[in-house]
């Protein structure tokens, strides 16, 4: 009964309020749509439950989805492409790049709910859901971008996040004695993922002399609370990527046209990085600390992730297509999935711990996005992925290459380097399968597929708003 209610909840917000949204912001001031997507970005820094809603849900599953998902983000993304559809402006299409890329993905992995079966069906279909409707984010991001402005209002909506992010980390590290902050995400890692991503766009549009006073100080303070919060999440992985992404975006300024501003932020950065790092420089001595303990206690050659990936690749040995999508956590756990989970036992043994049954009723995922996918979708569910990651990259290039010298043109040039980070934390970091980091991901992505599509219809600039 209680998921029926769900149910009737969720259906009429997809099928009526979305396009009764839609058809009104058609008729409204462009502002009204920019106010909707800066409240989509801004979804992406609450706790998942403020924004989603499951039913047939499994609580304890720790795989892609516990559930069949409703997310509001995707409602007002669907709102967006049908303002969109009521105004088609000239060149209007509704299925714009990147599309087939995405579907591909979507189609070749769902080959593995063949194999499925022997592990749970229900779970593939869940996740075949979730995946198959985050289309609606990217569409209805690509849909929104229509001028400079647009850009602007997605700029200032990151930097206030940032900015928020920022006092709850000094709050909860010096009012609550948190050491390792995470915000409202479930762990450290995607929390500084989340962060660089939202960064490096501020830090690219605060390098042009053609910003404002006013976003320039709005951009560096968005820039930095992102340092800040990532410092305070004490994430080894995302720090690095954080320092990597910045040097990046600073030396493609350089290489473009060296201004004032890129002199002295530069130099601003080099300051604010060692003035910041003394406010966790505690932290990240105790997790270091931590991390060495950790690795002298280990009797084995292998850690954990080692053993998981040895996991991932004998599941892919069994069946090139997956064992079916989310359904990891079922086939490396007992009791169905004893043969993989004894692999995880042999090497627990080995270290001198007891083999009890039920102590491996709920083993861990792999940390790597690519052996999770390797795993569960096969070779080809991993080729779809790569064929739309890659399609992101070459929008970025594309259009930071034609735009140049620009608002769009830095933003492109920014959101290439963060992705390319991103996927490659990716390597160790299975992120952007967890819902908000693909929702963020996503509507970020969205945004350079409607540069794109721009970059196709004229040889023009964005029109300044």
């Amino acid at each position: 009964m209680k998921d029926f209610l769900k149910l009737c909840v969720l259906l009429p917000l997809y099928l009526a309020a979305a396009p009764a949204l839609g058809s009104w912001l058609a008729t409204q001031s462009r502002n009204t749509t920019r106010w909707v997507f800066s409240f989509m970005l801004f979804c992406t820094a609450l706790a998942p439950g403020k924004f989603t809603l499951y039913f047939v849900s499994v609580e304890y599953y720790r795989g892609h989805t516990k559930g069949y998902e409703g997310n509001l983000i995707e409602v007002l993304a669907l709102a967006l492409v049908f303002a969109s559809a009521k105004q088609k402006y000239p060149g209007w299409r509704l299925m714009g790049p990147g599309a087939w890329a995405y579907f591909a993905w979507i189609a070749l992995s769902a080959l593995s709910l063949i194999m499925a079966p022997q592990y749970s069906l229900l779970y593939a279909t869940m996740s075949v859901s979730k995946f198959g409707k985050a289309f609606l984010t990217y569409l209805g991001a690509s849909h929104y971008l229509r001028d400079e402005e647009d850009l602007r209002w997605a700029l200032r909506t990151l930097a206030a996040m940032l900015i928020w992010y920022a006092y709850l980390g000094l709050y909860a590290k010096y009012f609550q004695g948190v050491w390792q902050f995470k915000g409202n995400f479930e762990h450290q890692n995607p929390m500084a993922m989340w962060a660089y991503l939202c960064a490096f766009p501020l830090l690219a549009a605060a390098l042009l002399t053609t910003t404002t006073p006013r976003d320039f100080v709005l951009y560096l303070s968005g820039y930095g609370s992102a340092a800040l919060a990532i410092i305070l999440s004490v994430s080894r992985g995302g720090l690095g990527l954080f320092s990597i992404g910045s040097v990046a975006i600073l030396a493609f300024a350089w290489l473009r046209k060296p201004n004032p501003r890129v002199i002295g932020i530069t130099l601003l950065s080099i300051l604010g990085g060692i003035a910041i790092s003394f406010v966790a420089l505690d932290s990240i001595r105790s997790r270091l600390k931590e991390v060495a303990e950790t690795k002298q206690d280990s009797k084995s050659e292998y850690d954990l992730r080692d053993v998981l990936v040895m996991q991932s690749q004998a599941m892919l040995a069994d069946s090139p297509i997956g064992i079916g999508w989310n359904c990891y956590g079922l086939a490396n756990s007992r009791p169905g999935g004893a043969k993989y989970s004894a692999i995880l036992e042999e090497w627990d043994a080995s270290r001198g711990f007891a083999i009890i049954d039920e102590n491996y009723y709920g083993n861990p995922l792999t940390e790597s996005l690519y052996w999770l996918i390797l795993a569960e979708t096969g070779y080809t569910g991993y080729i779809g992925f790569i064929l739309f990651i890659g399609s992101t990259l070459w929008f970025a290039l594309r259009c930071a290459l034609h735009f140049k010298i620009s608002l769009p043109g830095y933003f492109a040039a920014s959101l290439f380097i963060g992705l390319a980070l991103c996927y490659t934390h990716g390597l160790v970091e299975r992120i952007l399968t967890q819902t908000k980091n693909l929702s963020h991901w996503l509507l970020l992505a969205g945004l350079l597929a409607g540069l794109e599509q721009h970059r196709r219809r004229t040889t023009q600039a964005l029109a300044p708003a």
